[in-house]
């Protein structure tokens, strides 16, 4: 159970760093795209400002007004410009600052680009990328197109971005070794306080019984001197009652001490039959219709005592919560998807519709809020069905439909 504990602890903090991660990812990644977008279309701006060429150094620097952009780096910028008529002939053209394309190729692509729907965009000639942008002159009518070899620009981007993915898992590795390191530590308080009150449960068990034991004996005493009463029958029917209770809770307490059983191939078909079959004769006395089908041969990974106790203790159930004269059915399928068993328990209820069912596997946990003891119940049973589950790596659930409240496991 710790085990399962500390992997749920371990996948809960993975889970989290993850998402910060990749969050604190994303936002840089932003940053940098819009930080790389600003600066090619500061280029572009200057370029289209002064007819698709830089004026001087020292000006352009200053129009960029770009801490990242200086007067050096402005000398590594690779452009190309192409003035166009208002019938899209060309009129001029400055292809003396690239050096990547020919004169051909570079008055094809500010063709394409001039005649196109866009006015800003970014394509590419094999491994480079360029940036263009698309102006009109008002007073002429011409049309300007600077193109600018951005490659660096988006390759840098790039870079980052791998970069930082790469950071990130490095970071989520460490920080998933780091909390599984540290889980040992964080389940410590909880460890501790299920194993003082596991202590305690059986200690108070074998403490409670040497009273009750007393109690019986001196009770039965009563009886042999002073005959029989419904006084020394109630305290045998409460020392029972308490009896019974303390064992349920100490076999409660070993079965999570001991969660793993080891499981064997068991006939699940001839289990439930036997329990089933145990409890016909109560239920037909106390005038309830009793209903059971049981598919053959549907085999389970579990242990056969466990298994006969699960069954058993959701038909008492079902036999202790029923309507009078109600119905009560007993069901062993295949599971629907997959080669999974599933066991039905289902029963009659009718004052089950504003119940809450997401707390029927509460340890001593009574819908009916008076603690009246009239079913015999203690509210612990259910909760015993859930951890028996729970060792045969299964899943119980409760649902409520049509007048019925029904309890189904799979395995």
């Amino acid at each position: 159970m710790f085990r399962k504990l500390r992997i749920r602890f371990i996948l809960i903090a993975t889970v989290a760093i993850t998402g910060i991660l990749f969050l604190l990812v994303g936002v840089f990644n932003s940053v940098r795209f819009l930080q790389m977008n600003d600066e090619i279309q500061a280029v572009l701006n200057i370029l289209s400002d002064h007819n698709g060429d830089f004026p001087s150094v020292e000006e352009t620097a200053e129009s960029l007004q770009n801490d990242r952009i200086t007067i050096d780096t402005i000398y590594q910028y690779r452009y190309f410009s192409v003035v166009y008529n208002k019938d899209k002939t060309v009129y001029s053209s400055n292809l003396e600052h690239i050096s990547n394309l020919t004169q051909e190729q570079a008055l094809n692509y500010a063709q394409a680009v001039v005649t196109g729907s866009r006015t800003s965009g970014i394509f590419n000639v094999g491994n480079q990328f360029y940036s263009y942008q698309v102006t009109q002159d008002a007073k002429t009518k011409r049309y300007l197109v600077v193109i600018l070899n951005s490659t660096n620009y988006l390759e840098d981007r790039n870079d980052f971005f791998w970069l930082s993915i790469q950071l990130s898992l490095y970071s989520l590795l460490f920080f998933v070794l780091a909390v599984s390191v540290v889980s040992s530590f964080a389940i410590r308080p909880y460890i501790r306080n299920h194993e003082n009150q596991k202590r305690f449960i059986t200690n108070a068990g074998h403490e409670l019984k040497t009273p009750l034991a007393i109690i019986s004996a001196n009770t039965e005493l009563q009886e042999l001197m002073t005959g029989e009463n419904e006084w020394t029958a109630s305290t045998k029917d409460q020392v029972e009652r308490l009896s019974n209770l303390i064992n349920q809770m100490v076999v409660l307490s070993r079965l999570e001490e001991q969660p793993d059983l080891t499981l064997v191939d068991v006939d699940f078909s001839q289990v439930a039959q036997k329990a089933a079959n145990n409890f016909k004769s109560v239920i037909e006395k106390a005038g309830k219709n009793y209903e059971i089908k049981l598919q053959e041969g549907i085999h389970v990974k579990a242990t056969e005592d466990e298994l006969y106790e699960l069954v058993s203790i959701l038909i008492d159930n079902a036999c202790k919560y029923c309507d009078e004269g109600g119905q009560i059915f007993v069901t062993l399928t295949k599971a629907k998807r997959g080669k999974r068993a599933r066991l039905t328990v289902a029963n009659s209820y009718a004052d089950g519709k504003n119940v809450d069912y997401s707390r029927f596997f509460d340890r001593f946990y009574r819908e009916d809020e008076s603690h009246n003891h009239r079913q015999g119940g203690y509210g612990i049973g259910l909760s015993m069905a859930e951890s028996l589950v729970r060792v045969f790596k299964g899943k119980i659930s409760v649902s409520y439909k049509k007048g019925l409240i029904g309890f189904t496991v799979l395995l």
